[in-house]
């Protein structure tokens, strides 16, 4: 095998080296362009700043024109006036006021203009093209001609109205007429000509800096074009496609579910809006359904998240073979989705595909040699026949999806039966939160009995909610509400409270009421919760170990903590304590699980028991069940036995203990006594000493066991 290279192949050296004299050859550009735009600016800005200048003179040196004939003319004026004798001194007085007002008016321009000359001296453009020292004389002679004009027009102003009308009467006239025809006019025309040059020529002289500024400028961006920019646009396109291409996988993932490829829910949301906002403009209606998978949760707990991630693209893959190219499939939840079929407000067309999707999801798969199953219960709701906003259609399909949650892998469609069922739902879920507290829970009991003699061998607890306006509740009607584990453990505390006060009333009566079977469920059997909880309940009726059995279901051999499970349950064993596996043969117990787990009984599950005399597959199931429990040396207990029919032919099969309607149905705790223990032929009555039933006399404290795990009776 060939050593990797030690260094980069060439490409990438000359890939480095054109990046690298790209960018000397840019900075060399960039600083060359930085400095002709800023040459560029301030010429401009020096040429701007000349040009105001210039401006400026030229308005002040009108001005300063205007307000000279004005002065002219004021003061041929006062002179007039004063040589008039028919015109009195209080009209010549507002006169010199105004005269006074021009003379220091243009001694201010004069000022404003010495300074704006300063300020032109100082120009860069002004001293490269500084004008001659003949139109500094023009200025100079100007300013001493018109200051000697302001004095002699002061002279008249402070001068008294006898003296103007005595010394001004005749020649007065004449002295300011030839002045003001003189050196000043032409002095005045000379400079206005000369600032509006000056002013042009400052234009012209910008042009022509700036354009070749901006020659140079474009010369420099053409050669930086053909030589830099070019071939980096070049690059930076194919740059721009990449970027574009991932811009467009970062999009598709942002709205795709990184598992199973499905839309998410932000992509979902924004398909729901388009389609509400399609259907206010065309009137086209759609459908959305919502799916949510049954159990998923025992999965991930009893295989693990990677049977989990399976299950999800099992159900992936089969909405793909369902529904349309254009209908939108999104995960948006953990175990939950959602779909949106535009243009279809079919009802039984809609009907059609809910039931399809809750069928094609039930279907089988396989992961990792084992066969899994998983349900999905589905709500649906059509726009506009349910609802025409988006929390409306929401809302309405979560409750078609809540009754169909009810019953389990079902497809139900909105309608006011789907709500009237939601809210009584939720108001037994929100009860059922405070029923242990308020003892509202009640165990009924049925007995399990010997098939040989009929005598009673024990019991199974089963749990009943007395509901305060309800009445009495069958576990269906709750159960399927209670997800929460701490509920559980607490129905199942009061369950086993329930039993051990039962037990200990029975026992002080003496009867012999036998070992009642509690059901633990998978919560508390992975700590010690459950056997903490039986122990308190035991210690505090003063019973013992014996009379209480434990019953578990089959999921317990699919939990990720089935070994911790195992320890709870031979703890029980060491004290005493009879297992018992129910509902055998409908989940996922295997040969090396009845081996290893501690268990003494396996219970025939009443589905089968159901078929004895009707399917002869069955029949054959239940004979190979009694075989491999007498093979192990566990005994056999058969579930819901309501026929003569199916008694007979267990005893047959050599199977020894069962319960079922046949015998007795589930019962209070207060009618036992009556109906069972004083019964006429009932076995167990007071101080019963022997049992007649072979299993009984078989076997030790472990002969016998019982369920208390809320279900529904037989």
């Amino acid at each position: 095998m060939p050593e990797p290279p030690s260094h980069p192949p060439k490409s990438v050296f000359s890939i480095e080296k054109y990046i690298r004299s790209i960018g000397r050859y840019y900075i060399g550009a960039a600083i060359i362009m930085t400095l002709l735009i800023g040459a560029t600016y301030a010429t401009v800005r020096i040429a701007l700043d000349r040009h105001a200048i210039q401006q400026e003179i030229s308005f002040l040196s009108g001005r300063q024109f205007i307000r000279f004939q004005q002065l002219a003319n004021q003061t041929r004026a006062v002179m007039r006036a004063s040589a008039d004798p028919d015109i009195p001194e209080y009209i010549i007085t507002p006169m010199l006021e105004e005269i006074r007002e021009t003379i220091a008016d243009l001694r201010a321009t004069m000022l404003l203009l010495e300074r704006d000359q300063e300020m032109l001296n100082k120009n860069l453009l002004e001293r490269i093209s500084s004008r001659g020292s003949g139109q500094e004389d023009i200025y100079l002679e100007l300013n001493w001609r018109l200051e000697e004009f302001l004095s002699r027009a002061e002279r008249i102003i402070d001068s008294s109205h006898e003296d103007r009308k005595r010394r001004y009467a005749f020649w007065g006239p004449i002295d300011f007429a030839a002045t003001a025809d003189g050196h000043l006019m032409r002095h005045f025309n000379s400079i206005i000509k000369y600032s509006h040059g000056r002013s042009v020529s400052s234009i012209d002289n910008a042009k022509s800096l700036i354009t070749a500024l901006l020659l140079m400028l474009a010369s420099v961006l053409i050669l930086a074009s053909a030589f830099l920019f070019f071939p980096l646009l070049r690059r930076l396109r194919s740059e721009h496609r990449r970027k574009m291409n991932y811009e467009s996988e970062l999009a598709h993932l942002a709205q795709t579910d990184s598992l199973t490829a499905l839309r998410n829910r932000a992509y979902f949301n924004s398909a729901l809006r388009t389609l509400l906002r399609r259907y206010s403009v065309n009137g086209k209606g759609f459908s959305l359904l919502l799916v949510d998978l049954d159990h998923f949760k025992s999965i991930n707990d009893s295989f693990g998240h990677p049977a989990g991630d399976a299950t999800l693209l099992h159900v992936a893959h089969a909405f793909r073979s369902v529904f349309r190219s254009d209908d939108v499939i999104a995960r948006i939840g953990g175990d939950e989705f959602a779909i949106l079929l535009p243009e279809l407000d079919d009802e039984r067309t809609f009907n059609a595909i809910a039931e399809r999707v809750a069928g094609t999801i039930a279907s089988e798969f396989q992961f990792e040699g084992n066969t899994l199953r998983i349900s999905a219960s589905v709500g649906g709701a059509m726009v506009p026949y349910h609802a025409t906003d988006e929390a409306g259609l929401i809302r309405v399909a979560d409750l078609a999806l809540y009754a169909a949650k009810s019953e389990r892998n079902r497809a139900v469609i909105f309608d006011k039966d789907a709500l009237a069922l939601q809210l009584e739902q939720s108001e037994l879920s929100a009860a059922l939160v405070c029923a242990a507290d308020r003892d509202e829970f009640v165990v009924h009991y049925q007995p399990k009995v010997c098939l040989y003699s009929g005598h009673h061998l024990g019991f199974e607890a089963l749990v009943r909610w007395q509901h305060p306006t309800l009445g009495l509740l069958a576990p269906g009607a709750f159960l399927p509400l209670m997800e929460d584990p701490r509920l559980i453990g607490e129905m199942t505390r009061a369950v086993a409270r329930g039993v051990c006060c039962d037990l200990l009333a029975w026992k002080q009566a003496g009867y012999t009421p036998g070992p009642v079977a509690i059901n633990l469920p998978e919560a508390l059997l992975i700590n010690d919760n459950g056997f903490e909880m039986l122990a308190s309940a035991i210690h505090e009726h003063g019973l013992d170990w014996s009379d209480i059995a434990v019953e578990v279901t089959e999921d317990v051999f699919l939990n990720r903590y089935a070994d911790l499970m195992r320890a709870t349950m031979t703890c029980f064993r060491q004290y005493g304590v009879s297992i018992a596996l129910d509902d055998f043969g409908t989940g996922f117990a295997s040969l090396l699980h009845l081996r290893d787990f501690p268990f003494d009984e396996l219970k025939i599950d009443r589905g089968f028991i159901a078929d004895i005399g009707l399917d002869d597959r069955s029949e054959q199931i239940i004979r190979a069940m009694v075989d491999l429990s007498r093979n192990l040396g566990k005994r056999c207990v058969a579930e819901g036995i309501e026929t003569q029919a199916q008694r007979h032919f267990l005893l047959e099969l050599g199977c020894e203990v069962a319960q079922g309607y046949l015998f007795a149905k589930p019962m209070p705790g207060s009618e036992v006594a009556d109906r069972w223990f004083n019964a006429p032929g009932a076995g167990g009555r007071r101080k019963v000493e022997k049992k007649e039933c072979a299993a009984a006399t078989a076997t030790d404290s472990h002969d016998t066991s019982a369920k208390a795990e809320p279900r529904t009776p037989t």
